[in-house]
């Protein structure tokens, strides 16, 4: 009856194939616990060895008396042994496999290593966690690997264009009224130089009388108007001025990618004048770099100090149209400077008339971690507050410049 309980529990047999990849989930401590394992093939053995160049990290890290060493290359010193294995799991590993490796490899062990070699940068797969560690090592690239950083940085930028560009265009599409007051264009939008123009070859020469003096003025003689042109109520309006101003703190460099990207999709639209600030300790104005965002990005200074205040006071004393201007400060609100001065600045903002929104996140989770208690001071004095997505800020945008 023991016999039977005992073989009731036990853990059912594993096939060859589930053994297997336990085999290269546990390396190679798990052996001998995988009783009637075959063994690996050489290319699994390959695979083996890769997993273990990176994982086996972690055992040395967590045995070592100061856990915060590890066997990183450092950028401008080439780790050969870094590269060939970057090339070895790219062939060995599916795509997504090799990618979670390699993001693996730069932010949890730090192996800078890898990029200070071109030819290797060449091959990486391009992603916004690549761009992450680029953005926060490029005072450390090698001369030689710059360029290829920028090309790099270039091709995650156009991937987040080719999403963002259509449904940017879209919001801020004029929107066609169906039922505008009466249907009828109004007497102020007429655009009176291209009407002239366009009329002139209809106008009735007025007659004259034998003497060659022109008699008295008869009604319906002189310029025909056949047809009238009008102007778009928008181009009549005053443009929008969007300016985004981006905290330039290690945990805000997910968001300061988006906002560059974002910042260059708007500066094309005419309707709208877009402002571009980055902020730590200093304030740093880098709206005339909107054409070129790659160049930008890797040429942001992420970490230092957190000053919001300076960076509110630099857009409400540059504003022009403060009833036409929206500030988005995207930044986790943690003042490292005076929270007093903050509160202040963002309540002048809100009394000239500007509409002020304050993101805890601009990534593609949107996770919010923010100050709370700033947070609520804020909201007080009619700034709003959330975190949102690109997508969601691009709708709310476009919300406020059309009155909706």
């Amino acid at each position: 009856m023991r016999d039977r309980e005992e073989n009731s529990t036990a853990v059912p047999a594993l096939d060859d194939a589930l053994r297997r990849r336990w085999r290269l989930i546990l390396g190679a401590e798990a052996e001998g616990a995988l009783g009637g394992h075959r063994g690996l093939s050489e290319e699994d053995r390959q695979r083996d060895v890769a997993l273990a160049y990176l994982y086996e990290r972690e055992f040395v890290q967590r045995d070592a008396r100061n856990p915060s060493e590890d066997r990183a290359g450092g950028v401008g010193r080439p780790d050969p042994a870094a590269v060939q294995w970057l090339s070895r799991v790219r062939r060995l590993f599916p795509r997504s496999a090799a990618e979670l490796l390699q993001r693996d490899a730069l932010d949890r062990y730090r192996l800078n290593g890898l990029l200070a070699d071109p030819a290797v940068l060449a091959q990486a797969t391009p992603s916004i966690e690549l761009v992450q560690v680029l953005m926060a090592l490029r005072a450390s690239l090698p001369p030689e690997v710059h360029r290829e950083a920028l090309r790099l940085i270039r091709r995650v930028v156009a991937e987040l264009e080719a999403r963002l560009a259509p449904r940017i265009s879209s919001a801020f599409a004029p929107r066609r009224r169906r039922h505008g007051r009466g249907g009828r264009p109004r007497l102020a939008d007429l655009d009176v130089a291209r009407t002239l123009r366009y009329n002139l070859r209809h106008q009735q020469p007025a007659p004259t009388t034998q003497t060659g003096e022109a008699p008295a003025p008869v009604p319906g003689h002189g310029l025909v108007l056949e047809r009238l042109f009008f102007r778009p109520r928008e181009q009549r309006r005053l443009p929008w001025h969007v300016w985004l101003l981006v905290d330039q703190s290690g945990s805000m460099s997910e968001s300061v990618i988006h906002s560059a990207v974002m910042a260059g999709i708007l500066a094309r639209l005419s309707a709208v004048r877009t402002h571009l600030l980055l902020f730590a300790d200093e304030v740093s104005d880098a709206s005339a770099q909107l054409q070129a965002p790659e160049a930008l990005l890797l040429g942001a200074q992420l970490g230092g100090g957190t000053n919001i205040g300076a960076a509110l006071a630099c857009a409400r004393n540059r504003l022009e149209v403060p009833r036409r201007s929206v500030v988005v400060l995207i930044s986790d609100l943690y003042e490292g400077h005076d929270s007093a001065r903050v509160v202040h600045e963002a309540a002048h903002l809100v009394a000239s008339g500007a509409t002020v929104l304050a993101l805890a996140a601009l990534d593609r989770r949107a996770n919010p971690d923010y100050d709370h208690a700033l947070a609520g001071q804020l909201v007080a004095c009619g700034v709003h507050v959330g975190a949102m997505t690109p997508d969601r800020l691009v709708d709310w945008l476009a919300g406020i410049m059309q009155g909706r």
